[in-house]
C-alpha cells in the first residue's frame, strides 16, 4: 500500500518531466507552446461561461423555488407503484440536474440509512452509473456551438431512468 502512495505522489511530476524532456528533444518550445494553450483557453471560456452560469442559475432557481420538491412529490406516487423507495426519489431527480445537489442528497441517504443498506447500495450505483445531464450537455454544446440539443435531452435522460430503473432493480 505505501509503494503505491509512492508511485502515486511521483506521478505527476514525471509526467511533466517526461512532457518537458519530450518537447525538448523535438525542439519544441515548452513555456512559448503553455502561453499559446493558455491564450487559446480564454476563447473556450468566454464560450462555456454563458452556459455554465445559465444552468447553474436555473438549477439553483428550480431548487429554492420549491420546483424540485413539488417534482419529487408528483413523481413518488408513480414509483411508489413499481416499489422503489421514497427515498431515493430525490437522488434519481436530482443526479440529472446538479451534481453538488445529487452528492448532498447522498450524503444524507448514506448517513440516515447506512452505506451498506440497501437504499445506500441502490444510491451510490445511481451516482455511479448515472451523469448530471444537463449540465454535461450545455456545457459540451457551448463549447462548440451547437444549438439544437433535443435529441440529444431526450437520450440522456432516459438513459439516467434507465439507470435509475436498473440499480433499484438489482437490488430489490
Amino acid at each position: 500500500m505505501i509503494l503505491i502512495e509512492y508511485i502515486s505522489y511521483a506521478m505527476v511530476p514525471t509526467l511533466i518531466l517526461l512532457i518537458v524532456v519530450s518537447a525538448t528533444k523535438k525542439k519544441i518550445s515548452t513555456y512559448d507552446s503553455f502561453i499559446e494553450g493558455t491564450q487559446e483557453s480564454f476563447g473556450a471560456i468566454s464560450r462555456i461561461f454563458p452556459s455554465m452560469l445559465a444552468v447553474v442559475l436555473a438549477i439553483n432557481l428550480f431548487k429554492i423555488s420549491g420546483c424540485m420538491d413539488l417534482f419529487i412529490k408528483i413523481l413518488s406516487p408513480f414509483f411508489s407503484l413499481i416499489n422503489v423507495p421514497g427515498e431515493l426519489v430525490p437522488i434519481g431527480v436530482m443526479r440529472s440536474v446538479s451534481g453538488g445537489g445529487a452528492l448532498a442528497v447522498l450524503t444524507n441517504i448514506l448517513q440516515t440509512n447506512g452505506p451498506d443498506s440497501t437504499i445506500g447500495l441502490i444510491a451510490s450505483t445511481i451516482m455511479g452509473s448515472s451523469d448530471t445531464t444537463l449540465y454535461v450537455l450545455a456545457i459540451y454544446t457551448a463549447s462548440i456551438g451547437i444549438t439544437n440539443t433535443k435529441f440529444a435531452l431526450y437520450v440522456g435522460l432516459i438513459c439516467d431512468l434507465i439507470a435509475f430503473i436498473v440499480a433499484t432493480m438489482l437490488f430489490a
